[in-house]
């Protein structure tokens, strides 16, 4: 008993030892484990180059795979972070391949990226996709972020200006509170719809431009031809401009900042009589009674030096399967000219989720812009011109000298100041796309979005305002809401067998915009309760009223169906067909729906053994395209329909009833403008790639023009009765054309290790004509043309100088050549078949007209250590502008009453004869401007703070080479509002006007900025 007692205390004894032995053992191994695993927990350090031409590579995301540990190299390429042995880092940039290299003892990692072709620095963005760039066959351009302008840059797209062949972008102007330029692609199809491109931002067809701030943009892609744009159907006549966003890249957070400052100053200003001028002409011309004692510059007192500040903050970041891009951009730009300016906030953010082994991916994007705006009220600009410079600015009390009796023309100062005339924009867009890759090769997504903008306008002059004879006070409000919303469904389906490799794109998409707004006017009522009180005007002495009230709504349905195939064998044959069909309410009842299909091919040279084995090119394709595309935008929403509206009143049963008459012809008929396209390409490559380009011809064909046509009251058109109450009928009518050539080239001069200078040119020509004003129902009377083209408030009945007619040119100048002037000053006119001083019909003939004959950009961009200089200049030649500001101010009748031009004593113009338009005032428009520079220098030795420091300084506007005498030559194209800021559109003011300069003017500035961008 007691053997077996010691047997069992000795094995309990043994296990309790073991045990502890155990213990220590497990607690030892673990302090081992420990310490190995601290020991394999390290930095790396290292950098990353270039393969090619061995430069740094800044920027590059660096992630330990599986985990959300990463950071980015800094300017210098150089990185550090935290690794163990047996992790796997995964570098990714831009515009190279991609590497996974497992980590095993080492401390010190260099890597050398490749350049990749199908990167994104070589995918272009179309229609529902991508495309890598060497399969394209379609005429397209894209400008990535680091080719924008820079400087101060109120509308997206004037980071792109002048930068793409055949892109037209012309803010003729700086009036920062008329941000929207007018946007030519080959030229203008259209007489009365829009003939701007479509606006594609991140997939969202039609989305408010305003609605991304430049600094949000990676790139800008533009589909030309319409074997390119069909796939956005009846509204890609005009080409499609395709806008996509900064997303967040995987790796630790990224903080970016970015801020400037600016000063803009007026140039340019036209030759005025000067105060001393003024009365020596007094004097010359034996004048009494209109020298008032005073020396005032009156442009001086409208202008002032605009201190515009831009701040935009962006924090980016994500992990394997998620990134994610916030930022916020607030600018302020007060205007050159007083008590005008804008100022803009825009806050985005943007989250992609993969998830499934990354067969799932949805996106969500959420933005939202606020603009307040203060309008300029251009005729204080037309009486700073005109009024007497020996006036003074304030009466002895200090109140503004005021005087009465001359129509418009009044102390500028005062006008300005005392009119409240502005406006507030909001816009909010939400969109959430999703894809999902049932099977390898098999995709399909959905992508909706909703868009909202609004706007709230007010507008007010006091009694003691006395432009344009005002006695009373005024005011009036009017808001606006346009609701838009996008669904869209697509599947894809690619694959590759063999040599062939082939997708498929179906969709489907349903838009629906409404519009709706009011607007409510009333007067006399005290000065001090301004737009906000309209309850309290008073109806006049008379028993007359002011009252005026307005409201519309209004909506539009767009549906359509898409079809596309991309083909190529063995890379070097290529081939994209494109379809669509259109079902729109806005046309008549006969015509709401059309096909839209293009088709187009492409052959690579440069893989056939012929070119390949030669040491010419480095690439070479040819392509050719044809499609047929449609526009539908730029009309009313109910055009196509009759319409009733008020027509005065009538009086019965002892009171006055309004009464209400048709309003608009209805058109059953009416439907699309239609573009048939042919395009003939070359994109080619020499010198190992450092000089690259592509060459393009085109011809484009618009067919079945909307055009309000003048008819005569109760006749018919087709089988509709016109109706009285009306005398026109928006009908597709006539045939416009446009063909051209394109030249992109773009050259690495020099690259070596210190120093590289790349240049890039573009070059364009458009021929446009009108072929056709006619239709089988009417016909155009081409004895008697329309004309178009007025120069503005106070052109003092001068005609028109624009003419609609078959055979010429959109904005062909029409009217009478002046020979000289007889003993009398009085014009001497050709004379071919009128005679005399004052010209019949028959003395007028075609004068010139306004679109340039080439169109140029070239940017040199330059590199040296850490310093970078880029020089754009862009230019326009051959077109003419009809000088508004010479033909009114250059007549010597108009003084005293009124500021003169210095030249108006030197043209010859005798005395009692009055403004005329004639060729005399057409002139040579054509110029080159140094549009932009841009001086930067990055900061070294601050990795430690910052991955990337760079202060810099640019400039705007520096100086322009030109003939022309008026402000600037490169004037407005009619204009997308109303003097005021209310709401309005006219295309055809905007289409058939261009190259008039009015009478008022707003400067163009020279703007020299100083900015900092820092990433954190």
């Amino acid at each position: 008993m007691m053997k077996q007692t010691y047997l069992q205390r000795s094995s309990l004894g043994q296990k309790s030892k073991f045990r502890q032995w155990s213990t220590a053992c497990l607690s030892l191994l673990m302090i081992l484990l420990n310490m190995t695993t601290w020991a394999q927990q390290r930095t790396l350090t290292g950098k990353v180059t270039s393969a090619e031409d061995g430069s740094d590579l800044p920027g590059v995301s660096i992630l330990v795979v599986g985990t959300s540990n990463g950071t980015q190299t800094a300017a210098d390429g150089t990185y550090k972070i935290n690794v163990t042995s047996g992790s796997k880092l995964r570098f990714t940039s831009v515009g190279m391949i991609s590497q996974e290299i497992d980590i095993t003892s080492q401390t010190t990692l260099n890597v050398s990226l490749q350049p990749n072709s199908q990167s994104l620095s070589e995918v272009v963005v179309v229609g529902y996709g991508t495309q890598r760039k060497a399969d394209v066959t379609g005429a397209t351009a894209t400008v990535t972020s680091k080719d924008f302008n820079a400087g101060v840059l109120n509308n997206p797209l004037q980071a792109v200006q002048g930068k793409v062949s055949g892109l037209v972008i012309s803010a003729p102007n700086s009036d920062p509170t008329n941000n929207r330029p007018t946007i030519r692609l080959r030229g203008t199809s259209s007489l009365s719809a829009n003939s701007e491109p479509l606006i594609v931002i991140d997939g969202v067809a039609g989305a408010p431009l305003n609605s991304v701030a430049p600094e949000d943009i990676q790139s800008v892609d533009v589909l030309k031809d319409a074997s390119a744009a069909a796939i956005y159907g009846s509204r890609g006549a005009n080409g499609v401009i395709i806008v996509t966003t900064k997303k967040g890249t995987a790796g630790r957070t990224s903080v970016e900042y970015s801020g400037y400052i600016s000063m803009g100053k007026e140039v340019r200003r036209p030759g005025f009589l000067t105060p001393d001028e003024f009365r020596a002409k007094l004097a010359e011309r034996n004048v009494t009674g209109q020298d008032f004692g005073a020396s005032t510059n009156w442009i001086d007192q409208v202008t002032q030096t605009s201190w515009t500040q831009n701040h935009s903050v962006a924090v980016s970041g994500g992990a394997e399967k998620f990134s994610y891009r916030g930022s916020l951009v607030y600018l302020d730009q007060p205007g050159i000219v007083k008590n005008s300016g804008f100022n803009r906030i825009n806050a985005r953010l943007n989250l992609v989720q993969k998830a499934l082994d990354d067969r799932l991916e949805i996106q969500l994007l959420l933005s939202h812009q606020t603009n307040n705006k203060k309008f300029v009220d251009y005729g204080a600009l037309r009486s700073a011109v005109r009024f007497n410079p020996t006036q003074p600015i304030y009466n002895a009390d200090g109140t503004f000298n005021q005087p009465q009796g001359q129509f418009e023309v009044e102390n500028p100062l005062a006008r300005l100041m005392q009119l409240t005339n502005e406006g507030k924009e909001r816009q909010t867009l939400l969109n959430a796309k999703a894809s999902y890759e049932i099977v390898k090769g098999l995709k399909v997504g959905v992508n909706a979005s909703q868009s909202t903008f609004d706007y709230l306008y007010g507008f007010f002059i006091p009694s003691y305002f006395r432009g344009s004879g005002n006695s009373i006070s005024r005011a009036r409000r009017e808001t606006q809401e346009v609701l838009d919303r996008l669904i869209e469904s697509t599947v894809n389906y690619s694959n590759t067998i063999d040599k062939h490799n082939f997708s498929v794109l179906l969709g489907h998409t349903y838009q629906k915009v409404s519009n709706e707004g009011f607007g409510a006017e009333h007067s006399n009522f005290p000065d001090a309760f301004g737009y906000n009180n309209l309850e309290s005007g008073n109806d006049n002495a008379d028993g007359s009223t002011n009252r005026r009230v307005n409201s519309y709504k209004s909506e539009a349905i767009l549906v359509g169906l898409i079809g596309r195939l991309n083909y190529s064998y063995n890379e070097k044959y290529l081939l994209t067909a494109n379809i669509r069909r259109d079902g729109s309410s806005r046309f008549g009842a006969n015509n709401r729906w059309g096909w839209f299909p293009s088709v187009s091919a492409g052959w690579r040279l440069i893989e056939e053994d012929f070119i390949k084995n030669s040491n010419l090119f480095s690439d070479l394709k040819l392509r050719a395209g044809y499609g047929v595309t449609g526009n539908q935008d730029g009309i009313a929403d109910y055009a196509a329909r009759r319409l009733y509206g008020s027509q005065g009143s009538y009086y019965t049963n002892g009171g006055f009833q309004t009464a209400y008459f048709y309003s608009q012809n209805a058109n059953p008929d009416l439907k699309w403008e239609t573009s048939a396209m042919t395009n003939i390409g070359v994109d080619f490559g020499f010198m190992k790639g450092r000089l690259t380009g592509s060459l393009e011809f085109y011809y484009k064909d618009t067919r079945d023009l909307l055009f309000n046509y003048p008819v005569a009251i109760g006749s018919r058109y087709g089988s509709q009765q016109l109706v009285a109450g009306t005398n026109n009928v928006l009908a597709n009518v006539g045939r416009v054309s446009n063909k051209g050539v394109e030249l992109a080239l773009d050259f690495q001069a020099i690259s070596k290790q210190d120093f590289e200078w790349r240049t890039t040119l573009n070059l364009a020509h458009n021929t446009n004509k009108i072929v056709s004003l006619s239709n089988d129902l009417f016909q155009y009377n081409t004895s008697n043309p329309i004309l178009y083209g007025g120069f503005g408030s106070g052109q003092g009945g001068i005609a028109s100088p624009i003419v609609l007619q078959e055979g010429y040119p959109i904005g062909t100048f029409y009217g009478p050549r002046v020979t000289g002037f007889n003993d009398r000053g009085e014009y001497i006119y050709q004379d071919l078949g009128g005679g005399g001083t004052q010209p019949a019909g028959a003395d007028r003939t075609y004068l010139g007209n306004a679109q340039p004959k080439l169109t140029l950009g070239w940017q040199n961009n330059f590199t040296y250590k850490n310093w970078d200089l880029s020089i754009f200049f862009r230019g326009s030649l051959g077109q003419k502008v009809a000088n508004g500001m010479y033909i009114y101010f250059a007549n010597p009748n108009r003084f005293p009453g009124e500021n003169l031009l210095k030249d108006a004593f030197t043209t010859g113009i005798g005395t009692g004869v009055s403004s005329a338009w004639s060729d005399l005032w057409l002139e040579n428009a054509s110029f080159v401007r140094l549009d932009n520079f841009r001086l930067g220098y990055r900061i070294p030795g601050l990795k430690k703070i910052l991955q990337n420091a760079q202060v810099y300084l640019s400039g705007q506007n520096i100086f322009v080479i030109t003939k022309y005498r008026g402000a600037d030559p490169e004037v407005r194209t009619g204009d997308s509002r109303s003097q005021y800021g209310s709401i309005s559109d006219d295309n055809r003011a905007v289409n058939l006007s261009p190259g008039v300069d009015p009478v008022s003017y707003y400067p163009r500035a020279r703007t020299l900025v100083a900015g900092v961008s820092l990433t954190f």
